[in-house]
């Protein structure tokens, strides 16, 4: 046997145990991820929350916000309208009608009245708004008596 030839098969059978190796390692590597699942894709970190919060936030703000000033408008175009009919119609006419007001400061000084009570009721009768409403018992008997 001459080097050559012995050189040929130590060269093949390197590359039949490194195929082996390298198939046996893959095949292990791929039982341990089988194994250990990586969370790190699926891992939600406290300030990427944080930060989806505070986006959220920020943009149910600007909703509110926005909302409050279209209402606003709605009301001063309303107040508009109204003092626009007001007018108009004295012109039309020879009745005088008041324009609305144009704050809100009016309600504030009307004195805060009790509930009222509009139950249909007879005058012995209470109404819903008192305090002993609903505690008498009814004296219809639900069930005959039985005697033996």
């Amino acid at each position: 046997m001459n080097l050559e030839e012995f050189n040929v098969i130590v060269f093949i059978t390197g590359i039949i145990v490194g195929g082996i190796a390298t198939y046996s390692i893959k095949n292990l590597l791929a039982k341990s991820n089988i194994k250990q699942p990586d969370t790190t894709g699926n891992l939600v970190t406290m300030k990427s929350l944080q930060q989806e919060l505070d986006n959220k936030q920020v943009i149910i703000d600007n909703f509110f916000a926005d909302s409050n000033e279209q209402i606003i408008m709605v009301e001063k175009r309303l107040a508009e309208l109204k003092n626009n009919l007001a007018s108009n119609a004295s012109q039309l006419s020879n009745v005088k009608i008041d324009s609305a007001p144009t704050s809100h400061h009016n309600d504030e000084n009307i004195p805060a009245e009790p509930p009222r009570d509009y139950a249909l009721k007879q005058a012995q009768d209470q109404g819903m708004l008192s305090e002993a409403f609903g505690l008498k018992e009814p004296e219809i008997e639900l069930e005959p008596k039985r005697g033996i």
